[in-house]
């Protein structure tokens, strides 16, 4: 009987064992749900940060008043500023009014402008670039 009862003590130990390790691969490879939003949470306020600095290259405000002539520059230079902000995710800038309506950017008569970025994110429905 002695052998029964320690072959039966082995598989326990065996079982708990391996649901440990089921739980432990679990635990690392699932991320937490909220880790991209923060992710891309970051992405956005260092985009908003460097869009406004007084030394950033791509910079589009004097004072408190949008430069429509540089925020036109940017137009079409996406990889460039996604280079330059060492972003990994895409993305869009666009503006918004006081209701959240999509303020257009109109840099030439023959096309209007959603945002400047990534043209597989939709702002409203509409493509960003």
């Amino acid at each position: 009987m002695k052998n029964s009862q320690a072959w039966s003590f082995d598989i326990m130990l065996a079982v708990i064992i391996f649901i440990g390790t089921i739980f432990f691969f679990f635990a690392i490879l699932n991320k937490a749900p909220g880790t991209k939003v923060d992710e891309l949470e970051q992405d956005a306020s260092r985009i908003i940060e460097d869009m406004v600095s007084d030394d950033f290259e791509f910079r589009v405000t004097d004072g408190d008043k949008v430069n429509v002539t540089k925020l036109g520059d940017l137009i079409g230079n996406y990889s460039d500023i996604k280079s330059k902000l060492k972003i990994e995710n895409e993305f869009c800038i666009f503006f918004e009014d006081e209701d959240g309506n999509i303020i257009y950017i109109n840099i030439s008569e023959n096309r209007n402008y959603t945002g400047i970025g990534s043209g597989i994110i939709n702002v409203g429905g509409i493509p960003c670039s």
